[in-house]
């Protein structure tokens, strides 16, 4: 049990993490089980000479080594003031030699992923159609990029009218014995326009005729039944958006979160409710605090691209 606690791929970065940790420890000379906030420390301050770590992954790093020690009922060696100096000294450093804050995530706009959308309708391509349609279908799920990327052809229910998703693996979910999430995503009203569910319905039948296998995932060819690594989303959302010639505002990026950003943000702008979005997203006790304070950019406008993703959860209570 101990060894399932993690999900595989968390398994995997903290596996990556611990051993450069480990390496750093046996070249410097110092203990890596059990270590010390000091050593604790000296890593953080090789991690910043590499040049390639941001402040805000720095725990990425951290937490693994924490975890270790716990499973040898050891004290965690990367907490307390002195290490929060050091990383708040970090933090500062990096600011100064970038010449500024890092730039800040910010949602990918409806518009882009209507673009991207109606590329897709278009290529000829059959990879590119099924990576925008893996895109598309996590943003319509308003999912994380990690809970999109692996979805199976079993976890989706088509019907003439609405797709059933169901979302069996999501951030903590297992962890906290939480329900799996299920999506109901209607088609718009006929006579409207709706690329994004048409390209998902199109791509889920091609499957289907293919006779792919109940635990094939969605978005891989058929036949390879490889987990996705959360990190596709952004290496295919910025494939995509290079070839339109869309770029994100001045200091800011787009990534895989910008998905789950676009959903929350677009769906508030044209009027769904703070609870329902936070319900979609899967947020625990409905918390429309985190969903408001980390998703949705407040001076968003709607526009037709807006509503044409979002406007089949909108409930009119009047």
């Amino acid at each position: 049990m101990l060894a399932r606690q993690l999900a595989d791929s968390t398994k995997s970065s903290y596996a990556t993490k611990w051993t450069a940790f480990m390496s750093f420890c046996q070249v410097s000379g110092y203990s890596h089980l059990p270590t010390t906030p000091e050593v604790v420390a000296c890593y953080i301050g090789d991690l910043f000479e590499r040049g390639t770590i941001v402040p805000g992954t720095l725990q990425s790093y951290l937490t693994p080594i924490n975890a270790v020690h716990s499973i040898f009922q050891m004290d965690k060696p990367a907490v307390g003031p002195m290490l929060m100096a050091v990383r708040h000294g970090f933090a500062r450093l990096y600011a100064n030699h970038q010449g500024g804050s890092r730039n800040r995530r910010v949602p990918l706009p409806a518009a882009a992923l209507t673009q991207m959308v109606a590329l897709a309708l278009t290529t000829t391509d059959p990879g590119l159609r099924r990576r925008v349609a893996g895109l598309t279908l996590t943003a319509l799920t308003f999912s994380r990029p990690g809970g999109g990327a692996n979805l199976r052809r079993k976890d989706v229910t088509l019907t003439p009218a609405p797709m059933r998703i169901q979302i069996p693996y999501y951030k903590h979910g297992a962890r906290h014995n939480r329900k799996r999430l299920n999506i109901r995503i209607p088609r718009r009203a006929a006579g409207l326009q709706d690329g994004a569910w048409d390209l998902v319905h199109q791509h889920i039948t091609a499957m289907r005729l293919a006779t792919a296998d109940p635990d094939q995932p969605l978005f891989t060819k058929v036949g390879d039944v490889t987990p996705l690594p959360t990190e596709v989303a952004t290496v295919w959302m910025r494939e995509r958006l290079y070839l339109l010639n869309i770029n994100p505002p001045d200091a800011c990026v787009y990534s895989g979160h910008s998905l789950r950003g676009c959903a929350s943000t677009s769906a508030r702008s044209i009027g769904c409710e703070l609870d329902l979005i936070a319900t979609l997203m899967g947020m625990k006790y409905k918390d429309t605090t985190t969903v408001s304070a980390n998703y949705v950019e407040a001076l968003a406008q709607p526009d037709v691209h807006a509503r044409e993703l979002y406007d089949r959860y909108r409930v009119d209570r009047r």
